[in-house]
């Protein structure tokens, strides 16, 4: 059963561009509703479309955050792709893609989105609102600039992937999350990008959306 939740704020957190790092380039297109959902699939939490993940790093990844699923119900779904195509930027399939899946626990907003689009050299993390208050988005740009960019710089992609992971686990972990995910937020509707059609959301508040880029 697919798992669609309503009344979740898509939290813009970063969109890093880098251009000099030489991911595994494609031109293969994929829509959101073509990339299956690990929860789905066999329970997991990692999809590597792009196959640029070992079976290994995929092991931990998923023990990673089954365990802090288990800890307060946090969620982070690690997503690789070949190219957002036909979506007009991968900004635009992220959004649709976290909405579709509607990642986190209802009623929380806590679940957060690692995409990596191997085609556009772009990582974007993304946020729901419950968690956004722990995890700003300084704080997203920074693990992406410390943690994940320098290792695919060096061809890494395992070890960059898994730290970037991990610090988001690290973050998401404390006891703080829960609590603040039970406090009810001002929610926002997505803004609506040509192509995309969002559950509709109560319009009670703008909503948040920073565009960092990247390059050498």
């Amino acid at each position: 059963m697919q798992l669609k939740f309503s009344n979740k704020q898509i939290i813009w957190s970063s969109l890093l561009c880098f251009s000099a790092i030489v991911l595994p380039v494609t031109s293969q297109a994929i829509t959101v509703q073509e990339v299956p959902n690990p929860r789905q699939v066999n329970n997991s939490w990692v999809t590597d479309k792009a196959n640029i993940l070992s079976d290994s790093t995929e092991t931990q990844l998923n023990q990673m955050i089954s365990d802090l699923e288990a800890k307060n119900g946090s969620e982070i779904a690690v997503v690789t792709v070949p190219n957002t195509k036909p979506s007009a930027t991968p900004k635009e399939f992220a959004t649709e893609l976290f909405n579709f899946w509607g990642i986190g626990k209802k009623g929380k907003n806590n679940g957060v989105l690692l995409l990596i689009s191997s085609g556009e050299r772009r990582v974007q993390i993304e946020t729901g609102s419950g968690i956004q208050s722990i995890l700003p988005d300084a704080q997203v740009v920074g693990i992406i600039k410390t943690e994940v960019t320098p290792r695919f710089k060096q061809q890494d992609f395992d070890g960059g992937t898994l730290a970037g992971t991990k610090a988001l686990v690290n973050v998401l972990q404390t006891p703080t999350v829960n609590a603040q995910s039970q406090t009810t937020l001002p929610l926002a509707p997505i803004v609506p990008f040509q192509g995309v059609k969002p559950s509709p959301i109560p319009s009670q508040s703008p909503v948040i959306a920073i565009l960092n880029h990247y390059q050498d």
